[in-house]
């Protein structure tokens, strides 16, 4: 293997690592999009259901998930 086949190994690995990351990025972006769509659905139904235990539960979750 010479010096060309050699960097050109190193920079396919690392082109599929930082696709491998930008992917991992992607999924964990629609992940947590999906949590929060579905704890403002449960702080709404708490709010309708007069559940202050509930609220102040999925409002916390939501306000670490928010911070991330």
């Amino acid at each position: 293997m010479n010096q060309y086949q050699a960097q050109l190994s190193g920079l396919e690995t690392f082109v599929s690592n930082l696709n491998s990351l930008y992917i991992e990025l992607i999924v964990d972006n629609a992940v947590r999009s999906h949590n929060i769509k579905e704890l403002k659905v449960k702080i709404d139904e708490a709010l309708i259901h007069n559940d202050k235990e509930a609220f102040f539960n999925y409002t916390n979750e939501l306000k670490a998930l928010e911070e991330l």
